[in-house]
């Protein structure tokens, strides 16, 4: 969890939860091996079932030596971690089908002083409807509950790191064409609602997306998108140039989001795969400007499979740079920076059909020119899962 000055929202359905997929769609950082393989889900298919299911339930403990991501006073603290990952698949009745899964997540801090836990659910459910191998529409509709650890601030006048509950929906359909063997269009739209206990930063959220792909064989994609969105604030006022609240205003914000992405498959056994994405961000308020600032950012993640092996690697960098924010005092403040480095490890032992054992390790680095905003943290976790489907 990585923490920034301009508005919490700006996480997308947490950093975490975008690294998994099920079906294509984004559910959370689930384990490789709880996901079906194409020969599986054939397999699946092939079976006189109308319903299926799969899931994996773990628990694991660990160590975190900056709880609150904090520049200074980081309360180190053992921890222990549990989850639930549950999928069901309704296999294709003609031309459509249908899922939903669910993920959940808590994590209990034995020492932490300020915050001593934190939680995570999301649910997704999709309905699609496939006309040959040409085109395909879907619908998804999504529910989630946070309770974490974040960084508050808005503004560079008061670094505010406190607990953050959210609970949050969308539905948006979602059309996919392929034009020609190896070209493919996208295009997505999503409608959000987001609530958090205090109120002040209930808002609404629209989205869309077009996405255009290159796929020249099974092993190999290449993949342009643009993103636009709106959020409207229900209460939440707009910021002057010096960052203080302008009474009788209404916040509304725009993001235009480009991304390039490449997925690749290095052997023919599907053994080591990569995925590799860049994007850059433009974050513009209704007021002045206070809140604009630039992001860039590139991930890249290398996974290898075997029989019984599972090692993941996931690093990434990104850079906000701030339109009006600035750090310092005088006739010419410098403009405010932060640079994000992180990586994440994950590797996995298959001990029988049903028990896998897992390690993770994380490590974040979060630098800026204002000293407050900037931290270290390195987290360990070790675990095991039970896997389970009929």
């Amino acid at each position: 969890m990585t923490k920034y000055s301009y508005p919490i929202a700006t996480f997308t359905v947490l950093t975490w939860l975008a690294q998994g997929q099920v079906c294509g769609q984004g559910l959370g950082a689930v384990p490789v091996s709880t996901a079906k393989s194409g020969d599986e889900v054939a397999a699946l298919v092939a079976a006189p079932l109308r319903w299926i299911s799969w899931g994996s339930v773990q628990t694991g403990f660990g160590f975190r030596d900056n709880v609150l991501l904090s520049n200074a006073g980081e309360e180190r603290s053992g921890f222990v971690r549990s989850g639930l990952d549950a999928t069901v698949w309704r296999a294709p009745q003609g031309r459509a089908d249908f899922f939903a899964a669910l993920k959940a997540e808590g994590t209990r801090y034995f020492s932490a002083r300020t915050v001593n836990e934190e939680s995570a659910a999301i649910l997704l459910t999709e309905w699609r409807y496939l006309i040959a191998d040409v085109f395909k529409f879907s619908l998804d509709a999504r529910g989630y509950s946070f309770d974490q650890i974040y960084d508050a601030s808005d503004t560079d006048l008061q670094q505010v790191v406190t607990e953050v509950k959210t609970l949050g929906a969308s539905i948006g359909p979602k059309a996919r064409w392929t034009v020609r063997p190896t070209w493919w269009i996208e295009a997505q739209a999503d409608a959000k609602r987001l609530t958090y206990p205090d109120g002040a930063n209930n808002r609404s959220v629209r989205e869309g997306t077009l996405r255009l792909g290159w796929q020249p064989g099974t092993r190999f994609e290449a993949s342009v998108a643009g993103t636009e969105g709106r959020r409207n604030y229900d209460l939440r006022e707009q910021n002057s140039v010096s960052g203080r609240l302008l009474a009788g205003t209404l916040l509304r914000i725009a993001e235009r989001e480009g991304e390039f992405r490449i997925d690749a498959t290095w052997d023919a056994a599907g053994r080591w795969k990569t995925s590799t994405r860049a994007s850059v961000l433009r974050f513009l308020d209704n007021g002045v400007g206070y809140l604009n600032y630039r992001q860039r950012k590139i991930t890249h993640e290398v996974e290898l499979t075997t029989d019984d092996w599972l090692v993941a690697l996931r690093g990434s960098a990104r850079r906000v740079e701030f339109g009006l924010q600035t750090v310092g005092t005088g006739p010419s403040p410098t403009p405010q920076i932060r640079d994000d480095i992180s990586a994440e490890l994950h590797i996995e032992r298959k001990l029988s059909a049903r028990w896998t054992a897992y390690a993770e390790y994380k490590w974040e680095r979060n630098r800026s020119n204002d000293v407050l905003a900037s931290y270290y943290l390195n987290e360990g976790l070790l675990g095991i899962r039970w896997n389970w489907e009929k």
